[in-house]
């Protein structure tokens, strides 16, 4: 059956509901009352949730916030042995007094079903309570029921026929869809934490901002767990420039666009992005990170040497750079790019770590 309130918004839709309810059961429901005052509504309220007492509960708190307020009087019907599944829109409060409880989070709607003032009960004795809250739909599930300006319009009933479909509509709602597990830690990034672990960060002097490390070029590795050994120790995070998407062509250039499933010269990009990009130890270093607790993105340059780790530093915020072993004895190459020591940490104006 359709439970949803009709789109009019006004008191006379609750005899729709009614309408829908006898051409489902093939006969006129037996509705105790209909009832429109809302101390009422809470005395009906307090009534079921004594009722079911020991039994089965499901409850329309309209928001999670609502659901606050009654922690207390809930977690006593779930120690009293009580069934009891709540529909609300936000997240679930965070109490041990409710941690049993089975909670559906709903998307926000005025007219569904399980958004509403809604208690059912089937055991030990049958008893419905459906209540539509009308009005300005800015205002929905805000407030107490006593609040200047709430409307609500609804019915009791104790009809079998009634509460079984009622129910049958809530139970309906689905579970939320937990969260997959973490996947294990690959056995790279186990082991770069293990060697993490046992690596001195090396005395620096640095300003406000990140750790830049230089990979994709020589020892990376050793620029990994000396950059990374900083990062903990200072609480910063780590910037990681790719040096091997250095060339002719732009990393950037494809037809793909500005998409987030792509990377962009204006922001650092995760190991998921890096796998697609099939940056093998570029992702081995982010999932290290990220185990570590280490905030860290990839970047590719846009310039050669010096000016992409300087052009990287200017966009992210660079407070140390960290390279390979190799760049003690910059090869001819690298000091093309600038990549010499003294010239480099001229250009930086920032500690730069030759790991070793």
């Amino acid at each position: 059956m359709d439970w949803t309130f009709p789109e009019a918004n006004d008191d006379a839709g609750i005899f729709e509901i009614g309408r829908r309810l006898a051409v489902e059961l093939g006969r006129t429901p037996d509705v105790t009352r209909f009832t429109y005052d809302s101390r009422e509504m809470l005395r009906t309220t307090r009534e079921i949730e004594r009722a079911s007492r020991g039994g089965r509960l499901l409850t329309g708190f309209q928001t999670a916030a609502k659901l606050t307020v009654e922690i207390d009087r809930y977690g006593e019907l779930l120690n009293a042995g009580t069934r009891v599944t709540v529909f609300a829109t936000g997240a679930k409060p965070a109490s041990p007094k409710i941690e049993t409880l089975d909670y559906r989070e709903l998307q926000p709607d005025t007219r569904a079903l399980a958004n509403q003032w809604v208690l059912a009960s089937d055991d030990p004795d049958q008893l419905a309570f459906v209540s539509y809250e009308l009005g300005d739909p800015a205002q929905f599930g805000i407030g107490g029921a006593a609040t200047p300006g709430k409307r609500f319009v609804g019915f009791v009933s104790d009809d079998p026929g009634v509460v079984a479909l009622l129910i049958s509509a809530l139970e309906g709602v689905a579970r939320p869809v937990p969260p997959p597990p973490p996947p294990a830690p690959s056995a790279t990034a186990a082991s770069l934490i293990s060697e993490v672990n046992e690596t001195s960060a090396p005395p620096v002097d640095m300003a406000d901002g990140s750790v830049v490390i230089a990979v994709g070029r020589d020892d990376d590795r050793r620029a990994f767990l000396v950059g990374a050994s900083i990062a903990r120790e200072h609480h910063r995070s780590i910037i990681f420039v790719d040096r091997s998407a250095e060339g002719f062509s732009s990393p950037y250039g494809d037809l793909r666009g500005d998409h987030e499933d792509r990377p962009s010269p204006d922001r650092l990009f995760n190991e998921e992005l890096a796998r697609r990009e099939g940056r093998g130890p570029l992702v081995a270093f982010l999932e290290a990170a990220r185990l570590m607790g280490i905030n860290a993105g990839g970047w590719f340059p846009l310039k050669s040497g010096a000016d992409g780790l300087a052009e990287a530093g200017k966009r992210f915020g660079g407070a140390v750079y960290v390279l390979p072993p190799e760049a003690a004895k910059p090869s001819l190459a690298e000091r093309l790019r600038g990549m010499k020591i003294d010239q480099l940490t001229a250009q930086l104006k920032a500690p730069v770590i030759v790991a070793s």
